[in-house]
């Protein structure tokens, strides 16, 4: 590298680090305005080292919010995942300028966590236990794509230039400016997409399906037909604040959440205990065995904790 080069690269960290006065011409170049965005993360980075916990971090958001907020236990490890999050998709973004044309961020929310990011395009995303969502260091720069697997809410900044395409297994969500919510876990024989407010298009192979807010689209994979209905769409993404409703719900799918949130193993003593039907509510708030004594009373199944796991057994 010529020593010109390097010599103003080293006038340019200086700049940031000694506020020392450069030439003109170089703050219109493009490693000053590199240099600029990677020190103005670099003090929020240096923020959360310094942080011995994350009680200690939540103390200080806890500040500058409301403490009449409701569901503030969930809100302190939510904020503090949020946070993390977002310092650390600015890092990528910044640290892979001029370096690399295109790579992938995975963010995954694990067991018992629900996690909230944003986006570069401003657009919010939610993700339940055990979700993934993959997407490009060059998002928005070009076109916004989503790849998730698991449950997710979106509120989907506008910008008709970028139309915010959502891929979700074989099948995929256009969207237009939006609140929607879709749910494809792995292993399940289920896509479903459920509209809160604007317009968004259900993609499958050779079939497609407009959306209103208000209804729910849904493929059975093992059919690979779509069907559409209505539903109550505040009931449908309750689960951002740890409610599950459920209207005559297989067993099965109401044991796979719980294993979600409380990180546990669940058996059933038997296959046609799976198909049993339950009509309520869970609550992540709650603990296990209340969500568990739910199910029991509006089911003819006992639940039974044995050797670290909850067997399932009918009565």
């Amino acid at each position: 590298m010529p020593n010109s080069i390097i010599m103003d690269s080293d006038k340019i960290i200086s700049h940031f680090h000694e506020e020392e006065q450069i030439p003109s011409d170089l703050t219109k170049s493009v490693e000053f305005n590199q240099t600029g965005k990677i020190y103005r993360v670099r003090e929020s980075v240096s923020f959360l080292n310094k942080v011995s916990s994350e009680d200690e971090l939540w103390n200080r958001i806890n500040r500058k919010i409301n403490p009449r907020k409701l569901y503030v236990n969930w809100l302190k490890y939510a904020a503090i995942v949020a946070l993390s999050f977002a310092l650390g998709s600015l890092l990528i973004y910044f640290s892979g300028i001029g370096k690399f044309e295109d790579q992938v961020a995975t963010i995954n929310s694990p067991q018992g966590q629900i996690t909230c990011l944003t986006l570069f395009d401003g657009s919010t995303v939610w993700l339940n236990s055990e979700t993934t969502i993959q997407y490009s260091t060059n998002f928005n720069r070009k076109k916004r794509e989503v790849q998730i697997e698991g449950e997710a809410h979106f509120e989907v900044a506008h910008n008709s230039k970028k139309p915010f395409i959502v891929y979700v297994g074989n099948s995929q969500v256009k969207v237009h400016g939006t609140s929607f919510n879709v749910k494809a876990y792995p292993g399940s024989d289920r896509i479903e997409t459920v509209l809160e407010e604007g317009k968004v298009e259900f993609v499958s192979g050779k079939q497609s399906m407009m959306i209103k807010p208000g209804e729910r689209v849904t493929i059975t994979l093992s059919k690979g037909k779509l069907e559409k209905d209505k539903i109550d769409t505040e009931k449908a993404v309750a689960w951002k604040k740890g409610k599950y409703y459920y209207s005559n719900e297989s067993l099965s799918a109401i044991i796979e959440q719980l294993q979600r949130w409380y990180e546990i193993e669940f058996v059933f003593d038997g296959e046609e205990l799976s198909q049993y039907q339950f009509t309520g509510v869970i609550n992540k708030e709650k603990s296990i065995q209340y969500n568990l004594r739910l199910i029991e009373l509006t089911n003819r199944v006992q639940a039974e904790f044995e050797d670290g796991k909850v067997i399932i057994k009918g009565n």
